[in-house]
């Protein structure tokens, strides 16, 4: 599979810029964390960062996007992990600007314009947590269910390997088997082949040190999300990705309706990834990257009269083309340098206040950080579902919220100090009834019972 060197400029100039984000992400802290267990040879299967949930179950889904991100860390500290997400950027952005120039050879202009919603909606994943690599993998499925029967069993490894990565595998898994049951009603007199095709793709996400239990973690995040938590929310149309993603899904229908009608592959791709899109604010990313070639297979070039007087570019210049543009991303070490944590978000002053061992309950969204600032303390709770889910998660919403009992959530947990923010409501009813604060600035509230 050739990509284009349009593809390939484009992915190098958004790999630079993702260098100036800062890596803030609180997730980020608990997936290395996990990673560096797996590094070491013990990948967890129990809980053992939380006090809450010691010992109970988890799901090792994630198991290989933890790994690659330890290594990343382990091999070139925060840097690393930097540069793992400009890599993984560019490779998004190449894979779905080459979809674009797949469906729409040599009109760069299309091509840039069916790519634009899914580089804006990607944009609010592109942190550091295996998500990103996920839709790395989701843009290349696309790709190759465009091919033929070759391009169709390549997909097959690249979903074995996305299985281990992250959950989202589940839906590259639908499109493969859409795909085959398309084909299959196109194709009759050899529709049997796509079987055992349709086979080794299930087989391939059973394979990993999950099992049985990725199918669990999947259907867990899209059957019953947590909906108070942003991301997991249904897309909002007062919020900028909510926007954007309602803009995409309305070119999708005008596009379909006012243009060539789409195809039984086309529908079989778009109409599920529409589906899931909807129901979480996490997956809008995924109808935009899969809309792109249906985008740039029917939008009017606007230069067509020019292009098609212009001659083709050598492939001797295409091949120096893309060189160059390979070389340009070894200098990424050099974007990548001074890369450190932003904790201007987090408690770091707070931390000399917080008690050693169990029983400080936290605030959710520092909890992964809490890991690695101060990893003598076990969390009540950090970014993660499972194993938190439903007791865990719903007592941290009674106490940091001070609903009605929540004295007896905290007596029942034994919680002998709070990390929380001055704005949570705990910290004004706690001090109600008796809590020392301990520390006190505009980010955190210690208190002391």
């Amino acid at each position: 599979m050739r990509v284009s060197p349009f593809a390939l400029f484009l992915g190098v100039v958004f790999a630079y810029l993702v260098t100036l984000q800062p890596i803030n992400d609180s997730d980020l802290f608990w997936h290395v964390e996990t990673g560096r267990l797996t590094l070491a040879g013990d990948l967890p299967r129990v809980e053992v960062f939380s006090w809450t949930a010691r010992g109970e179950p988890v799901f090792t889904d994630q198991w290989l996007g933890d790994l690659v991100l330890a290594v990343a860390r382990a091999a070139a500290g925060w840097p690393g992990i930097l540069a793992l997400r400009a890599l993984a950027v560019f490779a998004l952005v190449a894979l779905v600007v080459d979809a674009a120039m797949s469906a729409r050879p040599r009109a760069p202009i299309v091509a840039a314009a069916a790519a634009l919603p899914a580089i804006l909606l990607s944009r609010f994943a592109w942190t550091d947590r295996p998500e990103l690599l996920g839709l790395v993998c989701f843009a290349l499925m696309i790709r190759l269910l465009r091919g033929g029967d070759r391009e169709l069993l390549f997909a097959i490894p690249l979903l074995f390997v996305w299985a281990q990565l992250h959950g989202s595998y589940a839906l590259g898994l639908g499109l493969i088997l859409a795909s085959c049951a398309a084909r299959a009603i196109e194709e009759k007199p050899e529709r049997w082949r796509f079987v055992p095709i349709a086979s080794f793709a299930v087989l391939a996400t059973l394979l990993g040190p999950s099992g049985l239990d990725a199918w669990t973690s999947s259907g867990g995040h899209f059957l019953a999300p947590p909906r108070f938590i942003a991301e997991e929310g249904a897309p909002d149309a007062r919020t900028l990705p909510g926007a954007f993603f309602l803009i995409t899904l309305a070119l999708v229908i005008a596009t379909a309706s006012l243009g060539r009608r789409a195809t039984l592959r086309e529908t079989l791709v778009l109409v599920p990834v529409a589906l899931v899109a909807l129901t979480a604010t996490r997956h809008t990313p995924l109808l935009a990257i899969a809309a792109v070639p249906f985008f740039a297979s029917r939008w009017p070039d606007p230069i067509a009269g020019l292009r098609d007087r212009s001659p083709a570019a050598p492939e001797a210049n295409l091949g120096r083309t893309r060189a160059f543009l390979i070389a340009l991303l070894a200098f990424l070490p050099i974007a990548v340098l001074d890369a450190h944590v932003d904790e201007s978000t987090y408690p770091r002053a707070a931390l000399a206040a917080v008690p050693e061992g169990a029983g400080v309950f936290n605030q959710y969204d520092w909890g992964g950080w809490l890991l690695y600032a101060k990893p003598s303390t076990p969390v009540f709770i950090d970014g993660r579902l499972f194993p938190y889910v439903p007791d865990v998660l719903a007592d941290y919403r009674a106490i940091v919220g001070a609903h009605p009992g929540w004295e007896s959530v905290v007596a029942r947990h034994g919680v002998k100090a709070m990390l929380v923010r001055p704005s949570d409501p705990i910290a004004v009813r706690a001090t109600e009834r008796g809590w020392r604060v301990a520390f006190r600035d505009a980010i955190a509230v210690v208190l002391i019972r």
